[in-house]
């Protein structure tokens, strides 16, 4: 068995349904040949915040430390038609270490592949991101769900991409909601296509940040149904959903790297008054600019979000505007220190106000 040993890049991209910067791949944790190997990776967010008005006497300002991520990822190949994955993480709900992914997958070609088990339906490009690797400072607001933990859901996913790996599928079945209003036990079925007109992006995930290794200029839709997958037993709806998103990365000649990503989202629950998949609508924009100069070991990159989210079954409406600057260790968005401001204007409850400090870092050994 060799340790720290090289295998085909290509392959890896497909399979491993992390995401990571892809100089993280370039080696195997241990190997015995290219269609027998394991990765083993780490991912943590550790934050501090202080938000107005929110310490227990309601008057003062919370001042609160918090282990907002900490997972152990394991992936690779079984064979060189045969992949898996097994992800862990911590469930801030009760403190306990939960799976987050677990699939096994049948690699055909670039057209056809196929992951069985625990993942991540296929949803908008934000979703993908998830907490550890998101191009907004915090999970967008706008991005909702209900599944079996932390955005995954059980099931099945076909997808690929045509020659060029300019154009993506996914077509996915997962449980949804179980139970309640959907006593036939229908499944919750989801779509999306995306297009790259600049460089692309071939396998399961993008990549939240090239970090300027890359040219983005992607666009892609997604849409999800599930029959009965809302309201109660007495009143029960279909649950619907679809999304358009963009991302535009751009490494300049001065060495610098411009950003921005945009997504919209509909949430439709056929008007039953379920608060958990509410009947909503919303949105975000970023833009961020990576400044060419390293300053001690890292670059710096100011950011702007700007958020929106209509609640019209709770009737809250969230208006959300975070200003702030990442420290990207060694240039990596996956080594990365953000310390922001942000405001939230909300209609029918008090306005809030904080600033908050996150460390995350997510690596492969």
């Amino acid at each position: 068995m060799k340790i720290k040993s090289k295998f085909h890049r290509k392959h890896l991209a497909v399979l491993t349904g992390l995401i990571i910067s892809q100089q993280a791949f370039a080696e195997a944790t241990i190997q015995r040949d290219e269609n027998l190997f394991l990765n083993i990776g780490i991912a943590s967010r550790v934050s501090f915040s202080s938000i107005s008005d929110a310490a227990p006497n309601g008057s003062s300002r919370s001042k609160d430390f918090e282990v907002e991520e900490a997972r152990l990822y394991t992936n690779g190949k079984l064979h060189k038609n045969v992949t898996y994955e097994f992800n862990f993480a911590r469930n801030t709900a009760d403190d306990k270490i939960e799976l987050l992914d677990g699939h096994l997958g049948i690699e055909v070609n670039n057209y056809v592949n196929v992951w069985a088990g625990r993942f991540l339906p296929a949803a908008s490009r934000a979703s993908a991101s998830a907490p550890m690797y998101s191009t907004t400072f915090d999970f967008p607001i706008a991005e909702q769900g209900s599944y079996e933990f932390a955005g995954r859901d059980n099931g099945a996913v076909l997808f690929g991409w045509d020659n060029s790996a300019a154009f993506k599928y996914y077509v996915s079945a997962t449980n949804g909601r179980q139970g309640g209003s959907n006593q036939a036990d229908n499944l919750s079925y989801a779509t999306r296509l995306q297009y790259n007109f600049w460089d692309t992006e071939a396998g399961f995930y993008n990549l939240a940040s090239y970090d300027g290794k890359k040219s983005i200029l992607s666009i892609g839709a997604s849409y999800r149904y599930q029959k009965d997958g809302t309201g109660t037993i007495l009143n029960k709806g279909d649950s619907k959903y679809w999304n358009l998103d963009t991302r535009l990365e751009k490494p300049l000649s001065n060495g610098a790297v411009l950003g921005a990503e945009a997504s919209y989202y509909n949430y439709d629950n056929d008007n039953t008054g379920d608060t958990v998949l509410p009947e909503a609508k919303g949105f975000f924009v970023n833009g961020s600019y990576t400044f060419a100069d390293t300053v001690w070991i890292g670059k710096f990159q100011p950011k702007v979000i700007y958020q929106e989210f209509n609640n019209d079954t709770t009737g809250l409406d969230r208006k959300r505007v975070d200003v702030g600057v990442g420290y990207l260790i060694d240039g990596d968005s996956n080594k990365r220190i953000d310390l922001f401001y942000f405001r939230e204007n909300r209609n029918n409850l008090p306005d809030i106000d904080g600033i908050k400090a996150i460390f995350h870092v997510a690596h492969f050994f």
